[in-house]
């Protein structure tokens, strides 16, 4: 979880807006919510640049949601993510398109070498889809695709979450001004 406003701001803003009806709320509210964006850009960034993916492939298997509502007095903003593991073959593989007896090599962190599937094939399906497929004769289905990590899980890496962290607190230090003086210019009061 990431915490993307202080005490000393959430007070700073309660005292000069303390005139203002529902002023501090709504600085705060305009705050976070812009905290909250920042959190999910950066993320997708920081996710590209540790994860050996495209963010094409980030944006159509995951679901991204934020939330900004009041709760105990403040304001709490929340990303959601949600998704299904994504295809390894989304990521970095070689070879990218069926070729018959071919070794499939691939990586999903870009700080780690490719990876040998032995018993593992690039394949087009009836459908279309294209994916990287192991036999297992052990099983009912004696084919299935070889899965990867969800995005909530590459958002929950360390690297990834410290620089989303990061540039929220940036942006919540930058907004506080904008917000209070918006405020105290009556935009955004009714």
């Amino acid at each position: 979880m990431i915490e993307i406003i202080s005490d000393e701001a959430f007070e700073r803003v309660k005292l000069i807006l303390h005139g203002v009806p529902n002023g501090a709320e709504k600085a705060l509210y305009g705050i976070i919510s812009r905290a909250t964006t920042t959190i999910k850009k950066v993320s997708l960034q920081g996710i590209t640049t540790v994860y050996d993916i495209k963010p094409g492939a980030i944006k159509e298997n995951t679901a991204i949601k934020l939330k900004t509502q009041k709760a105990d007095g403040g304001v709490v903003g929340t990303i959601h993510y949600s998704g299904v593991r994504i295809p390894l073959y989304r990521f970095a593989v070689s070879p990218k398109q069926p070729r018959q007896g071919a070794t499939v090599r691939a990586r999903q962190r870009r700080d780690r070498a490719m990876t040998v599937f032995q018993n593992a094939f690039v394949a087009r399906m009836r459908s279309g889809h294209v994916g990287i497929f192991e036999r297992d004769t052990r099983r009912r289905t004696p084919i299935s695709e070889i899965m990867a990590v969800s995005t909530a899980q590459m958002a929950a890496d360390s690297g990834v979450m410290r620089k989303a962290e990061e540039a929220a607190q940036e942006t919540i230090v930058k907004r506080t001004e904008h917000e209070i003086h918006r405020i105290l210019q009556g935009f955004g009061v009714r």
